[in-house]
């Protein structure tokens, strides 16, 4: 799907494409591209659509000299039940009725330098996130840059695929 929109579209750019001969994860696959990438560079997840300046993420990245920048997206999830937290001795601490969550979530797009490709072995399946937490743990800089849930979209879920259709469909 991917090749065939980017090979239909009219562009200013050169698209390349790597292919893996076994699966070995977001990270593993990266590692195909050794002596391909020696600068910085965005890693996406293919079944996400983020509307957003780019340029102003890659500054971001940048600017706070980050090994790798996650992009995250605020979330806002309402409970349609009552929330109880329950304090160590069982009693109830608090309860929110039909509470609303948020937090951050990964979208699956990065801004990464090109250090991480040149580190990887050879073959090895690994997620991106065990990439992350192997950097955090030897003290490297990785930073979050946040954008709102309407920037990102995620076709894994039924409901928002339907959304990124409406979408693209509206910007036809």
């Amino acid at each position: 799907m991917i090749k065939a929109y980017f090979n239909e579209i009219e562009k200013n750019y050169t698209v390349n494409y790597v292919d893996e001969d076994i699966p070995l994860g977001t990270g593993g696959g990266l590692s195909l591209l050794k002596g391909k990438i020696n600068s910085t560079f965005i890693l996406s997840n293919c079944d996400i659509l983020i509307e957003y300046d780019y340029e102003k993420i890659f500054k971001f990245h940048k600017d706070n000299n980050n090994l790798i920048t996650m992009v995250c997206s605020l979330k806002t999830i309402r409970i349609p039940y009552g929330v109880v937290e329950i304090s160590k001795n069982g009693e109830i601490e608090e309860m929110k009725e039909k509470a609303i969550l948020s937090f951050f979530t990964n979208t699956g797009m990065y801004i990464v330098e090109p250090k991480v490709i040149k580190e990887l072995n050879e073959n090895e399946f690994i997620g991106f996130p065990d990439i992350i937490e192997k950097y955090k743990r030897y003290g490297e800089k990785v930073g979050v840059y946040p954008i709102s849930e309407n920037n990102w979209l995620d076709m894994g879920q039924i409901d928002e695929m339907e959304e990124m259709r409406r979408r693209l469909e509206k910007d036809e």
